[in-house]
């Protein structure tokens, strides 16, 4: 019997093969590799395949995430010194600067890298959607000075 970190060793083989895939006849061979693989497993097997497939899912989410984070903090850096940060960790999210920050950043604290929650990210769209609105605003106010 094979043990979970043969298994695991397999499955990164198939998922190798995989990301080389290009077509749909290639797919479908691809497919029937992957069940012979499943059908020659026992059931205690099966089941290590099971958990070493659902954590390298898990693990691929968690990267991705990541790069998500990664991106956001990118495209922050074109209005960051622009933002009164302070202001909207105070008015959006009733936190510190240091709060924000420590997301934006991506930073450890207590040897966990901090980053936005979906409800945060969606607090965060929010107040960077009032705020150019609010600038939008005053632009049109002085805009009728002239």
């Amino acid at each position: 019997m094979a043990n979970y970190d043969q298994l695991n060793q397999e499955l990164e083989t198939l998922k190798s093969k995989f990301m080389l895939l290009d077509t749909d006849e290639e797919r479908k061979a691809f497919r029937s590799e992957v069940t012979a693989f499943i059908d020659s497993k026992s059931d205690e097997e099966k089941q290590l395949v099971n958990e070493a497939f659902i954590a390298g899912a898990n693990d691929a989410c968690a990267r991705a995430d990541k790069l998500i984070d990664n991106v956001l903090r990118n495209k922050l850096d074109g209005i960051y010194e622009s933002i009164s940060w302070s202001y909207i960790a105070r008015t959006y999210f009733n936190k510190s600067r240091a709060w924000l920050s420590q997301r934006i950043n991506g930073l450890m604290i207590h040897g966990k890298e901090v980053q936005f929650t979906y409800e945060e990210k969606q607090t965060l769209l929010q107040a960077l959607r009032d705020i150019g609105k609010k600038i939008e605003r005053t632009a049109q106010v002085i805009e009728q000075t002239l």
